[in-house]
């Protein structure tokens, strides 16, 4: 009989670094971040949180990451409140796996499953072998005689399921995110052939660590004839490393009957990086009048220039956490360069707008560096490497709608997208943002937008956002997540977000 734990196994020596790494980061978060704003600020296809959920539905059509067919609604309607030459913004986000109490759990697995010396107590969750062992007897007669054999299976089998559990905690939600992010935005004609010509300059730096687990499979018969060797050993014998198959060893003591285990096999640590500049020409024109509204299209083309970096590192051999870290920053990036295409409708009522858009329309594939493969034998492993050795910046539709009072001073909109996407990270997003504003026509009196995002895939958080329009021109917009988190014994957000703005006229 055999059971196999898939893709959250794998050797306690990564548990113990893993943890103590993601201690690290815990400790001094601005390590993290460090590495990003080290990274020239790139565009990435998908945030921690939304880029509309920042700005509300005037403001948004200047912006690189809005409907390419919004900026001759807004050009056209000549609001007061609105700010129509250009946009500058910077932003920086931050977000964290779901970690409560796990470094109290690996604490406690930690000292279960490290190889064992003299001076340790026994443990008391495992019987002791007998004093004076039977020996040449069969592996049934060994049950027969010395039950507590059969428990000793148990408990590999219970540890062993244990740590993939606690393993599968780290690999989902031991994670920390950090962001920076920056774009200038440029209004160059207001009536180019009776359209909109806008500039946009997009850039954003990204990192993170990627868990790759090897599958192990426990074979329970041969743990079992491994185990029946138990009684045979003297208490003078020294401390016997057996073989339970697979990579799992049983550290045994004969002089105190002590029991550890420990797990190894090909499982990795992935560290990625990407540096990506976009730049954009937006043309956006009315399509045609309607009694009941107007009918716009706009079109985007992009250029992208991406530089993406990866650092790996058998888990067996990782001996320093923050090496890797400064690997990655000190390293050289392989550039790309690649096009895509945005296209975008918007129909706008007196009291409301309907629009659609698509992103990258043609899905351009981009390549990571290829890993060094010389000290991996798993075809798992390998086969994992070559996923996350390429990712693409998939298609994806967005939809979205408003409604507004007359004057536009107070709206409600809603944006979804309507599938879910990956990012250069392989995370998933898909986002819904609902966001109700109020904008105002004069200097002194500040605009006001509140709202939540939610993310339908992968981390699956909500947002609540909030921001400000000062004297027309500065916004200043915020998000935290609804999830907390415990860290060090101080509950803290798991997500937060704030982007600053500069929006003129000239």
């Amino acid at each position: 009989m055999s059971f196999i734990l898939r893709d959250n196994t794998l050797s306690l020596f990564f548990l113990r670094q893993l943890a103590q790494r993601y201690a690290y980061l815990k400790k001094d978060i601005g390590l993290f971040l460090g590495i990003v704003l080290a990274l020239p600020f790139t565009a990435v296809m998908a945030d921690i949180q939304p880029r509309s959920a920042s700005l509300n539905y005037s403001q948004k059509s200047l912006s690189n990451a809005g409907n390419p067919a919004a900026a001759a609604l807004i050009v056209e309607r000549k609001d007061p409140y609105v700010m129509t030459g250009g946009l500058i913004e910077f932003g920086l986000g931050l977000e964290y796996g779901d970690l409560d109490e796990l470094f109290a759990k690996y604490d406690k697995l930690s000292d279960d499953f490290k190889p064992p010396n003299e001076n340790e107590p026994v443990d008391p969750t495992l019987p002791p072998t007998p004093v004076n062992p039977i020996r040449n007897n069969t592996w049934d007669d060994l049950f027969i005689e010395y039950p507590e054999l059969e428990d000793r299976l148990g408990v590999v089998q219970d540890k062993v399921t244990t740590t993939a559990g606690l393993l599968a905690v780290i690999a989902t939600e031991g994670y920390a995110k950090a962001e920076a992010t920056g774009e200038v935005t440029l209004v160059l004609n207001e009536n180019l052939y009776g359209g909109t010509l806008i500039f946009g300059a997009s850039y954003k730096g990204n990192a993170k660590a990627v868990g790759i687990f090897e599958a192990i499979t426990f074979d329970t018969e041969f743990a079992k004839e491994q185990l029946s060797t138990i009684p045979n050993f003297e208490e003078s014998d020294p401390i016997q490393e057996i073989d339970l198959s697979d990579g799992i060893t049983l550290f045994y003591n004969p002089a105190n009957n002590k029991v550890k285990l420990t797990v190894d096999n090909d499982s990795l640590l992935l560290v990625k990086a990407t540096k990506i500049s976009q730049f954009s020409l937006s043309y956006s024109r009315k399509m045609q009048a309607f009694d009941k509204g107007d009918l716009y299209w706009g079109i985007k083309p992009t250029f992208y220039r991406v530089g993406l970096i990866n650092v790996s590192t058998r888990i067996g051999d990782i001996t320093d956490a923050e090496a890797l870290f400064d690997d990655i920053k000190d390293a050289n990036y392989i550039y790309e360069n690649g096009f895509d295409l945005d296209l975008g409708l918007v129909w706008a009522a007196p009291n409301y707008q309907l629009g659609a858009s698509i992103t990258s329309l043609f899905e351009h594939t981009y390549e990571f560096p290829e890993v060094d493969r010389r000290h991996f034998s798993s075809k798992v492993i390998l086969q994992k490497l070559d996923y996350h050795e390429e990712f693409t910046m998939q298609r994806q539709v967005k939809l979205e709608a408003g409604i507004y009072t007359e004057q536009r001073h107070w709206s409600l909109n809603a944006e979804l997208d309507a599938n879910p996407v990956e990012d250069p990270m392989r995370d998933r997003y898909q986002w819904l943002t609902v966001t109700a504003g109020y904008a105002a026509d004069n200097w002194w009196l500040p605009s006001a937008r509140v709202g939540f995002s939610r993310n339908f895939a992968g981390t699956k958080l909500t947002y609540l956002n909030a921001g400000v329009t000062v004297m027309k021109f500065i916004n200043i917009d915020v998000a935290t997540t609804l999830d907390k988190v415990t860290l060090d014994g101080d509950e803290i957000r798991r997500g937060a977000n704030i982007r600053v703005g500069v929006q003129f006229d000239y």
